[in-house]
């Protein structure tokens, strides 16, 4: 199977194509048409949530080690990449 290519989009244009997908929610759609808008809005969700941890994690770096505010980004990051609290130690540790 061949590697899906991706291209690069102004935010602003990525935005409003969102907008007009939630606001076609409304909207009665046959199977086709709704089945499109269905796709689009679980691969926009999925990007958007992406970019929110990408920035977390940057946030998460730049911060001071051993601050606060790493801290908290630390555990943001990995409760946003769905990592189990079993896993996560109450603090960060270097090697």
């Amino acid at each position: 199977m061949q590697k899906s290519k991706n291209v690069q989009m102004p935010f602003s244009f990525f935005m409003e194509l969102y907008v007009f997908i939630f606001r076609l929610e409304d909207y009665e759609l046959d199977s086709n048409i709704a089945a499109h808008r269905k796709s689009l809005e679980y691969q926009i969700k999925a990007k958007l949530d992406a970019m929110i941890r990408r920035d977390t994690f940057t946030k998460y770096k730049v911060a001071a080690p051993g601050s606060e505010e790493r801290e908290k980004f630390r555990r943001q990051y990995l409760e946003l990449a769905g990592i189990h609290k079993d896993w996560v130690s109450n603090i960060e540790t270097f090697h």
